[in-house]
């Protein structure tokens, strides 16, 4: 497993709702233990402490536990900021306008997005994303968001 892997793995789990990290959890620990357990039996000097297996289980599972906290809360902001811009633009490019209010980014991307976390990104990767108003009917306009174009990719379409 390399390095890439790995993080890809942390951003799914800082990702992941609690709930959803619980019922992983409660169909991974047992498969974790379970494979444990079977190489503890492996080793002759353990059946003389049978304790030992126990408490060594025990330990495991609470690594396991704590590793996945760890893991979950301990998201730095650059990385929060990271995940979403790529989240963001995704959508952007894969919906049609490559435009969206904040309202729909929220519902089709993250709901935990704030208005606020959205202007820091636009903040943070302005050569991604700008600002915009979308309008809706009946005159309303809604802060969104929209992707920067290429100056480079338009001067290239046209040749």
């Amino acid at each position: 497993m390399n390095s890439k892997e790995v993080r890809s793995a942390m951003d799914m789990i800082r990702d992941a709702s609690k709930g959803d990290l619980i019922v992983v959890s409660l169909f991974l620990l047992p498969i974790l233990l379970g494979s444990w357990s079977i190489f503890l039996n492996s080793i002759g000097y353990i059946d003389q402490h049978v304790d030992w297996k126990f408490g060594v289980l025990i330990v495991i599972a609470i690594v396991y536990v704590g590793g996945v906290i760890w893991w979950k809360w301990s998201d730095s902001k650059d990385d929060k900021l990271r995940r979403a811009r790529l989240h963001v633009k995704n959508r952007l490019e894969h919906r049609g306008g490559n435009r969206a209010s904040y309202m729909a980014i929220r519902e089709e991307v993250n709901e935990g997005y704030t208005n606020e976390f959205l202007e820091e990104l636009i903040d943070r990767y302005p050569e991604t994303f700008y600002t915009v108003q979308i309008k809706r009917s009946g005159g309303q306009r809604l802060p969104g968001i929209t992707l920067v174009k290429d100056e480079l990719d338009d001067t290239q379409s046209t040749t």
